[in-house]
């Protein structure tokens, strides 16, 4: 996971800058607003903030919805799950503040949502800020916690293997 954490841990602004400028507004106007990182990207994808993004996914309840977006993101990058292949690609052909690595985990993680990326792009790059915050270890637990609280566990729960 060190590898991992290296790419992962940058300024908050890095990531969002990532984004197209529709987005970035959008998303700065919630951080100004107060709101913290994960309340913002669970504000986005149930569309209560970012209008007209609904359509895009979230047909389950914007809760449910966030909460599958957070496995997936939780497989990504703390287990390993589902996304061995993607994760060797990451690790091997990104370096820490390069562009287009939230893309590529966008872009992964987009079909097992049955999502657009470009709906889910935002979400990606404001828990990128949070974990650049609190360090992807935290994260990762804080994650396998919540996936345990709620009976949505991994089949695995350990810490992975570097690729």
């Amino acid at each position: 996971m060190s590898q991992m954490n290296a790419l992962l841990v940058d300024e908050q602004e890095f990531w969002l800058s990532e984004l197209p400028n529709y987005q970035r507004s959008t998303v700065k106007a919630m951080l100004d607003d107060g709101m913290d990182y994960e309340s913002a990207a669970s504000a986005w994808m149930s569309g209560t903030v970012a209008t007209g993004t609904a359509p895009f996914s979230a047909t389950l309840g914007p809760k449910v919805f966030f909460d599958k977006f957070l496995d997936q993101l939780h497989d990504f990058l703390c287990t390993g799950l589902n996304y061995e292949e993607e994760r060797a690609a990451v690790m091997s052909g990104f370096k820490p503040k390069q562009t287009g690595l939230a893309a590529t985990i966008t872009a992964a993680i987009a079909p097992h949502l049955g999502a657009a990326p470009v709906f889910l792009a935002p979400a990606i790059a404001l828990i990128l800020c949070a974990i650049g915050k609190m360090s992807l270890g935290a994260w990762c637990q804080m994650q396998t916690e919540r996936r345990a609280s709620q009976g949505t566990g991994t089949s695995t729960e350990q810490e992975p293997t570097e690729p």
